[in-house]
C-alpha cells in the first residue's frame, strides 16, 4: 500500500516524513515532486574504475556547482545530481524514486538507487544523490530548481528495528554533495 495526498501530509505533520524545504504544490495524488539542486559530480574519461583499486573511487571526478545556471549533459554522458531537498523518514515507511516522465521524454534517465531506506535521515536529514544519464542525441540544458524525480512512500507491516542512519555499514548517512563513496 502507498500513502495518498492526504496521508503524506499528515505522515509530515507527524515528524514522521520530513522533507526541506517543502512545499505543498509539490504533492501530487500518491507522491512528492523533488526539485534538482545545482550541484553536479562530473565525470572525465581515465582509467578503467575499479571499486578493488587502492585509489579514491572520485578521483576522475570534479564536483561543479553552476548556481542558477543550467548544466548542459551532453549525449551518452553520465553524471551524479542531487535534489535541494534534504530528507528524513522514520522506521516506519520506505520511500520510493522514480523519475518523472516529463524528463524520461527528454531522453534523460534518472535513477536514484529506487529506495529511502527506512531510518534514512532521522539522526542526519540529507539530500539524495540521483544518478543522470542522457540517452538523448543531442545535449539537454538541466535547470537547478525543475522537477526531477518523485517520491512514493510505503508503510512497513511493521517499524524497522535498525533504521538506515543506525546502522554501522550505511554508507550515505546525511549525505550533502553528490560524492561516489
Amino acid at each position: 500500500m502507498m500513502l495518498s495526498d492526504k496521508d503524506i501530509k499528515t505522515a509530515i505533520e507527524k515528524g514522521e516524513i520530513m522533507i526541506d524545504p517543502f512545499d505543498v504544490i509539490s504533492v501530487g495524488p500518491c507522491s512528492v515532486d523533488l526539485h534538482l539542486d545545482s550541484a553536479f559530480r562530473v565525470y572525465h574519461p581515465g582509467p578503467p574504475v575499479d571499486i578493488h583499486a587502492d585509489r579514491p573511487l572520485d578521483e576522475e571526478t570534479k564536483l561543479v556547482n553552476t548556481g542558477k545556471d543550467p548544466f548542459m549533459i551532453l549525449p551518452g554522458q553520465f553524471i551524479l545530481g542531487q535534489t535541494i531537498e534534504s530528507i528524513s523518514v522514520s522506521e516506519g515507511y520506505a520511500g520510493l524514486l522514480e523519475g518523472r516522465s516529463s524528463i524520461a521524454r527528454l531522453g534523460i534517465i534518472v535513477h536514484a538507487a529506487g529506495l529511502v531506506n527506512p531510518g534514512t535521515g532521522v539522526d542526519k536529514p540529507g539530500r539524495l544523490t540521483l544518478e543522470i544519464f542522457c540517452e538523448n542525441l543531442s545535449p539537454v540544458m538541466l535547470y537547478p530548481g525543475m522537477p526531477i524525480v518523485q517520491i512514493m512512500f510505503v508503510p512497513l507491516s511493521s517499524r524497522a528495528g535498525t533504521g538506515y542512519d543506525r546502522r554501522d555499514s550505511s554508507r550515505y548517512v546525511g549525505q550533502q554533495h553528490p560524492d561516489i563513496d
